[in-house]
Formats: C-alpha cells, sequence, structure tokens
C-alpha cells in the first residue's frame, strides 16, 4: 500500500511499508537495482574506491556498484543469506518472508547522499536494535526514494515485527522528525485514504484500473445523454448501475462483478453530482443533422494464388491465450481498445494485461499447445536451473580461494549465472501463472459467448417487436389502409 491521497503522493517526504509473500530474494534484487541505484555522477573506478572505502569502515559492507546500497545489521553481498540463517536459527515457519518499506522525498529537495543518510538513520532508529534491514536509495525517478527490505523475524530474540498501525504510525513519525532536522517536507496534515499499492502501481504504469474504466463508460455516457434517464440507459447498456437516490447526498456507481458501489465523486472533479447534470444539459436538444458522407477510400484487392485449406489453425493454449488477448484489446497492436464496453468479466483482468501478454508470448514463442508441453517446458528449465545452482556453489568455493584475474573471471562466470537464473525463474513463474489461469480463461470465455448469444437474442426480438408494431400497411379501425 502507498500512502494518503493522490495529490499526496511523490510531492512530499511519505512513509510506508507492506508485508512481501514468496521468495526472499525477489524484493532484495529489486531494492538493490545497480540500474537504480547507481551514482551517475561517479565513475566505475570512482566507486571502486568508494567501496573500498566503505567496507573498510564498515566492516564488510560490499556496494561494488550500488553506492547508495546499506546494510543493517547485515552485509548486502550476503543479506539474503544471513536473513535466511536467521530464520533457520529460530525455526520460523511464517509465511510473510520479509516486509518491504518505502521513504519518498520532494522532487528537487534533496541530495542522493541525504536521501540514503535519512533512510539509514531511520532504518536503525526503527529495526536496528532487533532486525536486519537493507537500505536503498533509489536515482532512477525524479523523486529520490528509499527502500528497506526488512526480515520478518529477529536474529536477536527470534520475535516477529508486526506491521501494525502502531508500528506504521511511529515509522512516519519518525521519519517527520528526520525530515524536520534536515528541513526536508513533510505532509503535515495527510488527508485522503490508502490507495490499493496494485491499483497504484497500475495508474502509474498506465494500464486501464476499474476507476479508468468506470470514468470511460461515464464520459461516454454523458456523451450520448440528454437527460438523467438517457444516461442511466446508457450506463446499464455497458454493465453499470447508477443510484440517483435524493435522499443521499453523493451518488454511487456500481459494476457487475463489483461487491460494493462507488461514488461517483471520487471518480473525479468532473464527476460530482452537479458536475454530471451540468455536462448533460450541456448537450443541446437542437436538432443534428448529419454530415455529407465522405468519400470511401478504395480498397485495394490482392488475389493470391493456393488455397487456405491446408493452413493448420492455431489451438490449445495458444489458441486460448491468443483469443483472450484479442477480447482484452491487447490484439491487434495499435487498436483503440474501448474498455468500458468490455464485458465485466474482461474488466476484472485490465490490470493483469501485462502478465497474460507474457505468458502468451512464452507459449507462442515456445509453441506450447497442451498442458504436457507446458509440464516438459517448465521442467527443463527447472532442471537448467538445479545445474546451475549446483555450478554457482563450486564457483563460490573457488572464488574465495582464487585471487587477480582468475578471481574476476569466477565473478564474471557467477554473474552471469544469476542473471540467467532471473531469467529461468521469471519463465517458471509464467508457466506457473498459465497452469492456474487457462482454466478460468475457458470458463470466462464460454460465459461471454453464452452472454452475447442471449444478448443478440433480445436485440432480434426488440427488432421484431419494433417491426411488427410499425408496419405501414396496418389497418386502421375504419378498415382502411
Amino acid at each position: 500500500m502507498l500512502p494518503c491521497s493522490e495529490e499526496d503522493v511523490w510531492l512530499m517526504a511519505v512513509c510506508e511499508i507492506w508485508d512481501v509473500k514468496g521468495r526472499l530474494d525477489h524484493p532484495i534484487d529489486y531494492a538493490e537495482n545497480p540500474e537504480k541505484t547507481a551514482n551517475p555522477k561517479y565513475t566505475d573506478a570512482d566507486l571502486q574506491a568508494m567501496g573500498d572505502v566503505m567496507k573498510y569502515a564498515t566492516n564488510g559492507d560490499k556496494t561494488e556498484q550500488q553506492f547508495f546500497v546499506t546494510g543493517v545489521n547485515c552485509d548486502p553481498a550476503t543479506a539474503r543469506d544471513e536473513m535466511m540463517i536467521a530464520k533457520a536459527q529460530w525455526n520460523d515457519q511464517s509465511e510473510i518472508v520479509c516486509y518491504h518499506g518505502f521513504q519518498s522525498f520532494k522532487a528537487g529537495e534533496v541530495t542522493p547522499e541525504q536521501a540514503h543518510e535519512v533512510g539509514v538513520k531511520l532504518a536503525e532508529q526503527m529495526w536496528g536494535d532487533r532486525f536486519q534491514v537493507i537500505v536503498a536509495t533509489h536515482l532512477n525517478t525524479e523523486c529520490l526514494h528509499n527502500h528497506f527490505v526488512v526480515n520478518s523475524v529477529s536474529y536477536v530474540d527470534g520475535k516477529h515485527y508486526h506491521d501494525n498501525k502502531k508500528n506504521l504510525r511511529l515509522l512516519r513519525k519518525r521519519s517527520d522528525e528526520l525530515c524536520h532536522e534536515y528541513s526536508l517536507s513533510v505532509i503535515e496534515h495527510p488527508s485522503g485514504r490508502k490507495k490499493p499499492y496494485a491499483l497504484y502501481q497500475a495508474e502509474k504504469n498506465g494500464l486501464p484500473t476499474r476507476d479508468t474504466v468506470a470514468r470511460q463508460a461515464v464520459d461516454e455516457a454523458i456523451s450520448k445523454s440528454f437527460t438523467l434517464k438517457d444516461f442511466d440507459r446508457q450506463l446499464s447498456e455497458m454493465g453499470y448501475r447508477i443510484n440517483f437516490d435524493p435522499n443521499r447526498k453523493y451518488w454511487t456507481i456500481i459494476g457487475k462483478g463489483w461487491q460494493r458501489p462507488k461514488r461517483l465523486y471520487k471518480l473525479g472533479e468532473d464527476y460530482t453530482n452537479e458536475r454530471i447534470t451540468e455536462r448533460i444539459r450541456e448537450n443541446s436538444y437542437a436538432v443534428k443533422f448529419q454530415s455529407f458522407s465522405k468519400e470511401q477510400p478504395q480498397v485495394r484487392v490482392i488475389k493470391v494464388k493456393g488455397t487456405l485449406k491446408d493452413a493448420k489453425k492455431i489451438g490449445g493454449l495458444r489458441g486460448l491465450y491468443l483469443h483472450y488477448c484479442y477480447r482484452l484489446g491487447i490484439l491487434p497492436k495499435g487498436k483503440k481498445q474501448n474498455y468500458a464496453r468490455l464485458h465485466y468479466l474482461l474488466k476484472d483482468d485490465l490490470m493483469k494485461m501485462d502478465a497474460i501478454t507474457d505468458e502468451t508470448r512464452l507459449l507462442c514463442r515456445n509453441h506450447i499447445d497442451t498442458a504436457g508441453q507446458l509440464l516438459s517446458y517448465k521442467g527443463s528449465l527447472e532442471s537448467e536451473m538445479q545445474e546451475l545452482t549446483e555450478q554457482r556453489k563450486g564457483l563460490y568455493s573457488q572464488s574465495r580461494k582464487s585471487v587477480g584475474e582468475e578471481k574476476e573471471a569466477v565473478k564474471a562466470r557467477l554473474s552471469e549465472i544469476t542473471e540467467r537464473m532471473k531469467t529461468l525463474r521469471k519463465e517458471v513463474r509464467l508457466c506457473e501463472g498459465i497452469e492456474a489461469r487457462s482454466d478460468a480463461l475457458k470458463e470466462k470465455l464460454t460465459v461471454i459467448r453464452a452472454d452475447e448469444k442471449e444478448q443478440q437474442r433480445k436485440e432480434l426480438m426488440k427488432h421484431e417487436h419494433r417491426r411488427r408494431s410499425g408496419r405501414a400497411n396496418r389497418k386502421d379501425e375504419l378498415g382502411g389502409i
């Protein structure tokens, strides 16, 4: 979760922390990403010299090209192993492997050195007496920000850190005190509720979310409406219900499949009761004349020799995912998609478009059509990972014994293996995602097709009713025509 309202995020110093379940190395790899922590002001030689000084001054803290990475009660280079040793020592079985904290500063107000210094001090004050922590300052955005990876179990007494409201208030209080000490901005009176982290990330990355799709639906409905009744009908056609209850201060919208309604004003300033009414009134009741039809572009006809009779249709998992991507609007590329008119089951997957796209690419890249082929491919990835793990163990041993150029060569090979294993882990996760998602996609497409057939049936009945009731040759009461 990220804190406070949209206006507060990234504008002033803010703090948040959330639990992480799964592999411990994922948040550590993200926090220590050299592309985000490398200081552009220093050359490789400078960074190496600084790393040597830091190693000497802090008794072994290694930074390599990550000048703004510090370990509290652990060495950044071996942080994962040290945290796992602490868990094993206290026989920790919790599914929460660590906590990922976040501290952001107002753009242009703090230097990388100050941001990192504040972050380290905050980590020491908050967790330094009992927990192992990685502090990494990211320099890749306009707003410098610190990431904290905190072991979920104390290496001192084996007790767990509790991510509760009391500790969150304490984290923010200490962060604010440090910011005041360094004359940095803080949020004096935070307002608004927390925005879910997944929603924040989706909006940040430009992915369609429930709110953006709802805005799109409301905008389209307003553009085609002259009264609130029109507005209600248009939204109903897109799978939404509106509550105009005069006894309620705020109008609400609820989409098919939603658990609870949402107040329209929360979609933005243009979606208050008064503003929606005003926007509908702005639509003219005047007769709209049809513009002259534009000259249709000439269609090019290309004759192709041969036949498509023997062309093989893509089916299985590949066909399933490609068709689902088409339904979501991912395919064809560059097509402008009206998300407001998507089936409600498809809307649920809009925030998962990146994952579905990656899974589709994996299936197409490796020509995987059946569950057996997927299982076989996943097994080959796991076998390669096991081989690389064994190689890495031997190289770690060799690295401790070697010196000079031989040591550098071993380090380079270790780096190659680590990068390859990251790729393999990602591929394995995609395979697991396909295993878990494929049956759900089939069920959703079945429901969508059934709903579309029912909708077509209703449309045909409505048109037939209009045709029958509007026949020009129907006899009148006097027997004429």
